[in-house]
């Protein structure tokens, strides 16, 4: 039986030639070959903690799905159909330029490594969990599939990630069924979970944020307080439907939760309530990545999957409609809870370059592979000439 043991035992000449048979592949990994080579990015992911090399792999092949997604995305032009049902009440509320100017951003994440253009910064992945929220999700409400962590460069991918297709793939297979093809969710895939992700980078997804202060006001011998509302921009989350309130799953009636606007449906009606600010459609991470999705599709298939239409005889049968709300079926979120968590004060933000990880994670594993592969070859003549 072949063991490693045995091929230590050939010939110096003849495990020389082996050893350079099983590290002559590139980046000195046997069996790197999973999919089309991708492009060189002027921006890294780095990283890599708790995720295999196949994970690596599929967050790498997501990243780059995603430039392309975003590419279609820039310019934005406010006068199309996506852009008025995920857009309408923040353009006409003057949020375009605000809108356009994070489209733009995200997609200089597919500028080339010495390539033109304003670099972004890298982006730390890992796979381990270490906020523990991939699994606090449920059957109705779903699970998140990745989150970010402190509105920073860092997003941990949840295992719901790695049974998303990729971007054609989805797009392909969902346009050819004319069941599904009309649906826009029907289209959601890997790439658009990273625009919602890269969208919560706070050097990403520029939001509209009030927030309210108490003012001391006098009046006569006594002191009274007024708020006072002060606007500015920071980092973008996600939104939520105003004027609901769903009870939890779980049976305590009394502890009720928001509803997070997650999936197409929650993300229209943003756009489209008058209980919603005018730039909560603007401030939500998946409205962009909807956007983009419609857009990508509009290119390369030539028709806009419409599906769900806000066409609804009044706001008070909207907000009444627990399924409406409910939004779709599939869902990729923790619909009960936001996908950016706070960063603890002692979590590094730089991760480690993923080339040395890489090595560390496979490829020992995968030279070892190619030492048994050849020294199989090696026996193989051997048996024959004997």
């Amino acid at each position: 039986m072949l063991t490693f043991n045995t091929l230590l035992t050939l010939p110096p000449f003849l495990l020389s030639s082996l050893i350079t048979y099983a590290y002559a592949r590139p980046d000195g990994v046997i069996g790197d070959e999973k999919g089309p080579s991708r492009p060189a990015y002027a921006t890294a992911l780095t990283g890599g903690e708790g995720c295999s090399s196949s994970d690596i792999d599929d967050i790498r092949d997501g990243f780059s799905d995603m430039t392309r997604l975003l590419a279609s995305a820039v310019p934005f032009d406010s006068t199309n159909q996506p852009a008025k049902e995920f857009f309408g009440s923040s353009i006409l509320a003057n949020y375009t330029g605000m809108i356009t100017a994070n489209l733009q951003r995200a997609a200089n994440y597919g500028i080339l490594e010495g390539g033109p253009g304003a670099v972004n910064a890298d982006i730390h992945i890992r796979c381990d969990d270490p906020m523990k929220t991939c699994d606090v999700g449920n059957r109705r409400e779903g699970d998140h599939a990745a989150y970010n962590i402190g509105n920073d460069p860092h997003v941990v991918f949840c295992s719901d990630y790695f049974k998303m297709e990729d971007l054609d793939k989805r797009i392909d297979r969902k346009a050819e069924n004319q069941m599904e093809q009309d649906n826009l969710m029907n289209y959601y895939n890997r790439a658009a979970l990273w625009v919602r992700m890269v969208m919560h980078f706070s050097d990403i997804g520029e939001a509209v944020v009030e927030r309210a202060t108490p003012s001391p006001v006098s009046i006569g011998s006594e002191w009274t307080a007024e708020w006072t509302v002060n606007v500015a921009q920071g980092a973008m989350n996600t939104s939520v439907l105003a004027g609901v309130l769903n009870e939890r799953p779980d049976g305590h009636d009394d502890d009720q939760t928001l509803k997070y606007a997650y999936g197409a449906t929650r993300s229209k009606l943003l756009a489209v309530l008058s209980t919603q600010m005018p730039y909560d459609a603007a401030n939500n991470a998946e409205n962009y990545a909807l956007y983009a999705l419609a857009q990508y599709i509009i290119q390369n298939k030539g028709f806009y999957p419409a599906l769900p239409i806000m066409d609804f005889p009044n706001e008070a049968s909207v907000l009444t409609n627990e399924n409406l709300q409910d939004g779709e079926r599939v869902k990729y979120a923790y619909f009960d809870m936001v996908d950016v968590v706070a960063k603890p004060p002692d979590m590094e933000l730089k991760g480690a370059p993923l080339p040395s990880l890489a090595s560390a994670l496979y490829g020992t594993h995968s030279a070892v592979t190619g030492l048994a592969v050849a020294g199989a070859i090696y026996w193989s003549l051997l048996s024959s000439i004997g």
